[in-house]
Formats: structure tokens, C-alpha cells, sequence
């Protein structure tokens, strides 16, 4: 049974021994070892010397074999044993690593051959990629019945003899992915730069390297600020912001009431949400009725008119006055029409936007083409009233409807005074 496994972990080393001729480069070990070993509780301090032989494909990871001698002291017969290595280094800088290492071994004890395992600890220093100095805690046990194990302390120096790097930046030709990588940067395992704030130059060389995403950096891999208003480019959206100007985190200068004029410019800082401002800042009002532009729902308000928040006048439209007893029998308009004329006007003027459209009908003597007339010249006369009232005849459309739709049927003085009328109607 020892035998097979034994047979085993020889077939295992010859294994490595194969797979190291691909392997891009090797070290040579040399170690000395001081431990207290345990034989059937009996204690024992010991000494070793061996060699170990380190087939490295990344320098986080490789695999080795190792020949050495134990019992240089007195108390011990001198014990030769091969292991089977496989090192995990963590860099925690180019010339210091620290490294955990499991392992198997075949140790020859009292002419017979043991299985043996066991795991170290420790740290190497990298004086160059080819010297290295390192020293290491382990635990070592003989796989079998007896109670038989060790513990000790391994002194170390490694040499590389085959190491390559033409770029200098400690990674082996073989294994370099990025040939021509720049002095002084910082590289992973395969020989490429390595870039954490994404700003196109490599730690290493990077003298800001916390430098913002989408900053713009010059060679040394700081942000550059063209207009010096403390938002680097790339991130600034306003790369001619003036000097001491005041910006908000885009590098633009602050509207503080977002009406598109900077604050540094704006004479009215206070300007409510959505009016119109001139380029000094200040809300224009066209119409001069209190309301700001883009605020006034009704922007041509006339002079002169009460207004609501709006913008527009507090007085109603003239949709659907009537104005009854219109004229006479001389087609004259009557006082007490031109009185109610007078208002209708005022509010047709309070809304120069609107169309108002005015029916105007007769009473029902004489013929239908005769009353469309009549209609007619009251309509004409109606509007040279309006006109000196200060109505735009352009605000004003007549509508003829001479006898239609009588309000009261017959020739009486009432039925005339209640026929002969005008309908007001605005247009939305």
C-alpha cells in the first residue's frame, strides 16, 4: 500500500517535470530549515538543507519540486525526502509577496519510504526579478499511524537564472502579453499596465490616480481645468466659463432662478418660473399688464384694463349680450342702444385676440330681401359706432339676419322693440 502511493507521487513529480518543459521560465531554491520534530512524542530539534526546483507560469502561481536532507543533528539519522510544491503568491508590492504553499512528499525514514503532507507560510523579497530572499513557516506530517510530525522555520534564496523582461517591468518575455509596456507602470500578471481610474495612464506613472470618469488628463494623468473654474475637462459642458464666475457641478455658469441668463448677468434674480426674460434676466410684459410674458395667457390686453393672475381681463367677453330696441324706423340707432353699445364696446376692446361676431335682425314688415337690407345698413352703422368707441372693425364681424327667428310675432311697438336687436357672439 505505501508502496502504490509512493509510485504515485512519483508518477506526479515525472507529471510536472513534463508539463516545466512549457513552462516559460524556472527557479532554483536553495533553503535551510530549523524545526522541532515529533517522533512517537518524543521531541526533537532537527536541521535541513535541500534544493527546490519552481516551474513559474504567472508570479501568482507555480509549482516546484524539492530535494532535501534532514538530521543534521546529532540526535537523528539523516532522513532525504522529495516533495511535490504548489505556491499561491499575493503581491503586495513588486519586491514583497506573500506565499501559501501545500505539499506532498516521499521521505525516506529507517529504510523505509513514507508518504509525507503538509502547508507553509510565508514571504519572499524581491531584490530583482532573478534574486529573491524568503522565509517560511511549516507543518509537515508522515501519513501513517505513527504520531510523527514537524514544525519549523525555512530560510531560503532563489535564483532565476532564464528570467527575460526587455520592457523592465519584472514580467518574463514569455509570459509579457504587452511587450512595451512604459517604465515605472504598474502591471498585472501578463504584463499590461494597469489603469484604475480609467484616465489612459497606467498606475505607476498616474500622479492623480483617483483622477474623476471622463475627466480629460494630461501626461502625468491629472485633470486638466482650461478655464479654471474648478470642473475638470471632459466634465465640464462649458469650457469658456470667464474667470471667478461662480458654476454648478456641469462647469456652467449658476441660473439660480433657471431663466436661462447666468447669474452673473442677471440684473432680476427672482424671476418666476417660465416668464420671459429679456438678456438681462428681467421678465419682459408686453402687453404691460403686471403679467410676465410666457405667464400671460392674454398677451395683448389693452392698456388700461384690471387684470386677473392670469393676464387677462377681469371684465367678460361680449359673447352673448343682446342689445334689444337697436333702432328706429329711420334705422337710427336709439340712445338707449348706443348706451348699451357703449359697454359692449369695452369689452370687445378688452380682448383683441377675439373675433366677435353680431347678428343683427329686423321686425317683420315688408319683404325678406327688404329686411336683409335694413340689416344690413343698422350692421354698417353699428360699426362706425364701435370704431369711435376705439373697436378695430378687423375685431367685428356683421351678420345679417334680417326677419328670421322673430322674438315676438306681429307689428306691434313691443314685437318692434324686441325684434330689431343685436346677438353678440365671440369666437374661441
Amino acid at each position: 500500500m505505501r508502496f502504490c502511493r509512493i509510485k504515485i507521487l512519483l508518477i506526479i513529480a515525472m507529471a510536472v517535470s513534463v508539463w516545466g518543459a512549457k513552462i516559460p521560465y524556472r527557479t532554483v531554491s536553495l533553503f535551510i530549515s530549523y524545526s522541532n520534530t515529533i517522533i512517537e512524542q518524543e521531541n526533537f530539534t532537527d536541521y535541513a538543507i535541500g534544493l527546490e526546483w519552481w516551474l513559474i507560469k504567472y508570479r501568482s502561481i507555480s509549482s516546484g519540486l524539492s530535494a532535501q536532507i534532514d538530521g543534521f543533528n546529532s540526535s537523528l539519522h539523516f532522513t532525504p525526502a522529495m516533495q511535490l510544491n504548489v505556491r499561491y503568491s499575493f503581491p503586495i508590492h513588486k519586491r514583497f509577496s506573500i506565499d501559501l504553499s501545500p505539499s506532498v512528499a516521499a521521505r525516506l525514514y529507517d529504510e523505509k519510504i513514507y508518504p509525507q503532507a503538509g502547508f507553509s507560510m510565508g514571504g519572499r523579497y524581491f531584490f530583482s526579478p532573478k534574486w529573491q530572499l524568503g522565509l517560511r513557516g511549516y507543518y509537515k506530517s508522515i501519513l501513517d499511524e505513527t504520531d510523527h510530525y514537524s514544525t519549523g522555520l525555512e530560510f531560503l534564496i532563489e535564483f532565476c537564472p532564464g528570467f527575460r523582461d526587455n520592457d523592465g517591468d519584472w514580467i518574463h518575455n514569455g509570459v509579457d502579453v504587452c511587450a512595451n509596456t512604459p517604465k515605472n507602470a504598474v502591471v498585472d500578471d501578463k504584463g499590461c499596465g494597469i489603469d484604475s481610474d480609467a484616465d489612459g495612464v497606467f498606475d505607476g506613472l498616474d500622479k492623480c490616480p483617483h483622477t474623476p470618469l471622463a475627466a480629460l488628463v494630461d501626461s502625468t494623468g491629472c485633470p486638466t481645468d482650461s478655464d479654471g473654474d474648478g470642473v475638470f475637462d471632459g466634465v465640464d459642458r462649458c469650457y469658456d466659463t470667464p474667470a471667478d464666475i461662480p458654476v454648478d457641478e456641469t462647469g456652467c455658469p449658476r441660473d439660480t432662478d433657471d431663466d436661462g441668463v447666468p447669474d452673473y448677468m442677471d440684473s432680476c434674480e427672482n424671476t418666476p418660473e417660465s416668464a420671459v426674460v429679456d438678456k438681462n434676466g428681467c421678465a419682459i410684459d408686453s402687453d404691460e399688464d403686471g403679467i410676465p410674458d410666457g405667464l400671460d395667457q392674454c398677451q395683448n390686453t389693452p392698456t388700461g384694463f384690471q387684470v386677473d393672475r392670469f393676464g387677462c381681463p377681469t371684465i367678460p367677453t361680449a359673447d352673448g349680450v343682446v342689445v334689444y330696441d337697436l333702432f328706429d324706423d329711420n334705422l337710427k340707432l336709439t340712445a338707449n342702444a348706443m348706451n348699451m353699445l357703449y359697454r359692449a364696446a369695452k369689452r370687445i376692446r378688452a380682448y383683441p385676440d377675439r373675433i366677435t361676431k353680431i347678428s343683427i335682425y329686423t321686425d317683420t314688415e315688408g319683404s325678406p330681401t327688404y329686411n336683409r337690407n335694413r340689416a344690413r345698413s343698422v350692421g354698417k352703422k353699428l360699426i362706425e359706432f364701435l370704431e369711435e368707441e376705439g373697436v378695430s372693425a378687423e375685431l367685428v364681424e356683421i351678420v345679417p339676419m334680417g326677419e328670421k327667428d322673430p322674438v315676438i310675432p306681429g307689428s306691434s311697438k313691443e314685437a318692434k322693440q324686441k325684434n330689431r336687436r343685436a346677438v353678440f357672439a365671440v369666437e374661441e
